[in-house]
């Protein structure tokens, strides 16, 4: 899902998974160079898991965000984890 959705090699530089009593939740950081330009998104998957696979997924993702988007966030926020 991740590689369909941004151009190739990007890396993710950190994640987290989380079990949860029905299923699970999947955190990540993405990266990426396209177009003369270095790219972030986070993302956060949760899922609801029965005996056929997963029944629920929910996605939510940031959005792509340039040096520009990166730069006001950071003036504008201060994250209590990178």
């Amino acid at each position: 899902m991740r590689r369909a959705g941004h151009p190739g090699p990007g890396t993710v530089p950190r994640w987290r998974f989380d079990p949860t009593p029905t299923g699970f939740v999947l955190e990540l950081d993405e990266s990426w160079d396209a177009d003369r330009e270095h790219w972030t998104c986070r993302e956060m998957f949760r899922a609801d898991i029965s005996e056929e696979g997963i029944t629920q997924l929910s996605v939510y993702c940031t959005g792509d965000w340039d040096a520009t988007l990166r730069a006001k966030h950071a003036a504008a926020v201060t994250l209590i984890r990178p």
